[in-house]
């Protein structure tokens, strides 16, 4: 892994980047009411490779769904024939508007395999049920071909929906009942959502082996003997199952090693240097997935499988919303995905670390101004040099997976389903991009390892 920086494996600098149902428990709907808002890249790869569609809307009939409060929201929950119009592959992209869907990893302890030395972390969640680490918002705009990521850091000490008491924002969770959560997102950043999507552990081994495992350019020997990720690199290694979960898990035991001081070195911004290697895993993995996939009909296959039985969505998106939007997003760029993360400032509260959110600086009402689409996601882009005089308040770029239960690849690509939306009145400001920098050790931009 090696950040950009002079000294291989230093603290790395930025790269640029672009910047009311009742809740329910998850059930089986019936199948011609609603299709799992599986995700772009398998809607993609039915009509790339040409799975019939009746096929695709009988067999996700039997998704994992719940409601949401859509605070902001302008969708409602479909109950219209999915079948009606399935034969028809032409399908209407003009009334297609940006939205934001709500990205949750939970993880319950029990995937991890037991043997291997990859449940170091984990522990006995027995007691205490899931736990989400990883809460983003994606904002998929199919006008722009364009997808941004907001990630809430799972410390963020915010007020709690619902309750008068601050906490951090992860004990809003709750897999089956969402909206919580949505709520306060909502409130604490006035950032709305339309959509919800939840990944467990399990599914993140099950899509990257679906894939043929994700490739990643170590540029040195790295190891995290914590969570049981064997020593690997340097060179672009091929990542699969347990492994690769490891490898997203690895926080404060990673490390790799270097030549010249001839010893280990741990990188020293735990979660943070997580955060950006998890955004380069997704990026890779999406690529991954690309490149076997279209040409591969048992990829689009066991991808469905896994979301079928792993991904918990709400009830909001038809057949046709998803592959509408598919046919509208076929040339989305992969690499192109920008990523951001609530700006912070460390503080210690009844004697445990936090972040205090940081939301009235110049980037952050920029990045704001994207996710409710008062600012054009499109736009020149802007850079932004890495502040070190100041180590307790970073502007984060990456996705903020902590504990590793964030399926990567899935999370996006499982979102990217957009519910048909009447036109947007808002006013939009056209602009560069905000950017933010990117702390910790992550892999070189090496695009020849895929």
């Amino acid at each position: 892994m090696m950040p950009e920086s002079d000294s291989p494996q230093h603290p790395g600098r930025s790269q640029s980047s672009r910047p009311t149902r009742r809740p329910g428990q998850p059930q089986r709907p019936r199948t011609h009411g609603v299709l799992l808002g599986v995700n772009l890249l398998l809607a993609l790869l039915l009509i790339v490779v040409g799975v019939i569609v009746i096929w695709a809307n009988v067999k996700v009939g039997d998704r994992l769904v719940v409601s949401i409060d859509g605070v902001g929201a302008t969708d409602t929950p479909n109950t219209d024939s999915a079948e009606s119009d399935s034969n028809s592959w032409n399908y209407d992209t003009s009334t297609l508007r940006a939205k934001n869907f709500l990205l949750t990893g939970s993880d319950n302890g029990a995937c991890p395999t037991k043997g291997d030395g990859t449940s170091g972390g984990i522990g006995d969640r027995s007691t205490f049920g899931e736990r989400s680490d990883t809460i983003m918002v994606l904002r998929v705009d199919p006008v722009a071909n364009d997808v941004i990521v907001l990630s809430f850091p799972r410390d963020l000490w915010v007020k709690i929906a619902g309750t008068t008491r601050q906490a951090r924002i992860n004990s809003a969770f709750d897999s089956k009942d969402p909206s919580r959560l949505i709520r306060t997102i909502d409130e604490n950043f006035g950032v709305p959502v339309d959509h919800y999507v939840n990944v467990n552990l399990c599914a993140f081994k099950e899509i990257v082996d679906s894939v043929g495992g994700v490739k990643i350019p170590f540029a040195n020997r790295t190891k995290d003997d914590k969570v049981g990720f064997r020593e690997t690199g340097p060179g672009c290694v091929e990542l699969r199952g347990s492994q690769a979960l490891a490898y997203v898990r690895s926080r404060a035991g990673y490390q790799y090693f270097d030549e010249t001081k001839q010893k280990w070195v741990s990188d020293p911004t735990g979660d943070i240097g997580r955060i950006n290697r998890q955004q380069d895993f997704l990026r890779r993995s999406m690529q991954r997935a690309l490149d076997r996939g279209t040409s591969n009909p048992a990829t689009a296959n066991a991808l469905l499988n896994v979301a079928l039985k792993r991904v918990i969505t709400d009830d909001r998106i038809t057949p046709r919303d998803l592959l509408s939007l598919a046919q509208a997003m076929r040339s989305l760029d992969t690499q192109g995905v920008d990523s951001y993360t609530i700006e912070w400032s460390m503080r210690r509260i009844g004697g445990e670390s936090v972040l205090l959110p940081i939301t009235d600086t110049d980037s952050m009402k920029a990045i704001f101004a994207l996710f409710t689409g008062n600012a054009q996601m499109s736009g020149e882009q802007t850079s932004g040099e890495q502040d070190t005089s100041a180590p307790a308040r970073q502007a984060t770029a990456g996705i903020a997976a902590y504990a590793g239960e964030l399926p990567l690849m899935s999370v996006l690509l499982d979102a990217l389903a957009l519910r048909t939306a009447a036109d947007d009145t808002s006013t939009t400001i056209p602009g560069a991009r905000p950017t933010q920098d990117r702390l910790g050790v992550f892999p070189p931009n090496d695009p020849s390892c895929r």
